[in-house]
């Protein structure tokens, strides 16, 4: 009897532990929902957006599966997940990626998760520009659109600026060196800093990134401007004058700024300025550091310029070719010369730079030419000119075109 009873009671205990050992924390796996907030985002100028959320997250030792939160927007296969002191087992993609972490140690977890969003965003730059005799104050802003859906409150914001969409769309060739960038952030810490670009390789190498100072507020479906950059850069301005296509003028004003700033210039709309006074609109050229950007002002009456036929002479002569010594073959041949002069006035008080451009049959040949050209082609003539102020100024050439026609056969 006493047995029986020790037994019952044995019986009794196991049936009381075994919910407890079921219910414990090493057989069940928790799923948790996470919403990182948004730390960092880079936009190009075609609608693509790389966003970086960052945020921290106390755990238990051991494995831990979380579902993460993304904007309907993101890209779910461009979606990586990093978390401090755990690797990851698996994830399991669907609306919400889910993700199943293995931490080593317990604590405060630091956790980073970057996606691409496309068509989520775009920016452009803006520009006012105001001359002065001998330099251009570049002021720029951005007009960053935000598309992705949700309101970007105190963000870093990350403006990425290269060759004209135009030329080569950005997203086909940014998005996998994005995603490389990512790919190389998820081997380190989750709160490292995002590498710079220049230590990027690949194609991102010819991208330059705009990273504006403070944190931004991006709201939903909405445009904001930011100041970009300002700097006072040292230009020339120059006219230019192409005689073939416009005989009588008018010579057109050009300014090229030289960009002694370490960013490019995107390309972009600017309102230009002389003495605090509207000129026109214009278009801004992309312009990469240290180079020039040429500046079309238009049509200007600081030089009055004109081309005429100064003289149009035609002689022909008969000439008799002995062919092997036993027929005679008779041809015509006819000398065309053409005279052009260029008359040049300067009505301005300053100095100015002028450049020259005429054209001329292929066949033609050069045979005066005063004074002598800067460049020339096998169909182009071109002269740079340096006007004092108020000076009368002038270019001469002559080119002749020779050609034969046979008249008869003779034996």
């Amino acid at each position: 009897m006493r047995y029986l009873m020790k037994l019952f009671a044995a019986l009794l205990v196991l049936l009381l532990c075994a919910p407890a050992l079921a219910t414990s924390p090493e057989a069940v796996e928790a799923t948790t929902a996470v919403t990182l907030p948004v730390n960092s985002v880079t936009v190009y100028p075609d609608g693509l957006m790389a966003v970086k959320r960052t945020g921290a997250l106390d755990t238990t030792a051991g494995e831990h599966t979380f579902v993460i939160n993304v904007p309907e927007a993101a890209d779910i296969s461009s979606v990586l997940l990093n978390a401090s002191n755990a690797t990851i087992e698996r994830v399991v993609y669907d609306a919400n990626p889910a993700y199943t972490l293995n931490f080593s140690s317990a604590g405060p977890q630091d956790f980073a998760l970057s996606y691409l969003a496309y068509d989520a965003g775009a920016w452009l730059a803006k520009y006012d520009l105001h001359l002065s005799n001998d330099s251009v104050l570049v002021r720029s802003e951005a007009v960053v659109s935000n598309r992705g859906g949700e309101d970007l409150n105190n963000v870093i914001l990350k403006l990425v600026a290269g060759l004209p969409a135009a030329a080569e769309p950005y997203l086909p060739k940014a998005a996998p060196q994005i995603s490389q960038r990512y790919a190389q952030e998820a081997s380190s810490e989750a709160m490292d800093a995002a590498a710079p670009a220049s230590q990027v390789s690949g194609e991102l190498e010819t991208l330059y990134i705009f990273e504006l100072q403070g944190r931004k507020d991006l709201l939903k479906d909405k445009e904001i401007g930011l100041p970009l950059f300002e700097e006072r850069v040292p230009m020339v301005r120059i006219y230019t004058w192409d005689a073939y296509l416009w005989e009588e003028g008018p010579a057109r004003e050009e300014i090229r700024a030289n960009n002694t700033m370490r960013n490019p210039w995107p390309s972009g709309q600017a309102l230009l300025y002389r003495d605090d006074e509207y000129v026109s609109t214009i278009t801004m050229p992309y312009t990469p550091s240290g180079t020039n950007a040429s500046i079309v002002i238009g049509p200007s009456a600081d030089l009055k310029v004109e081309k005429k036929l100064a003289d149009y002479n035609i002689t022909e002569k008969i000439i008799e070719i002995n062919s092997n010594g036993h027929k005679n073959h008779t041809v015509r041949e006819t000398t065309e010369t053409w005279t052009y002069h260029l008359k040049i006035e300067s009505n301005q008080d300053r100095p100015a730079i002028l450049e020259v451009t005429d054209a001329h049959p292929k066949e033609a040949r050069i045979i005066s030419v005063t004074p002598t050209p800067a460049e020339t082609t096998a169909t182009g003539l071109k002269w740079r000119l340096a006007l004092q102020p108020r000076e009368k100024n002038a270019i001469d050439y002559a080119y002749q075109i020779v050609t034969t026609e046979s008249l008869s056969n003779t034996d």
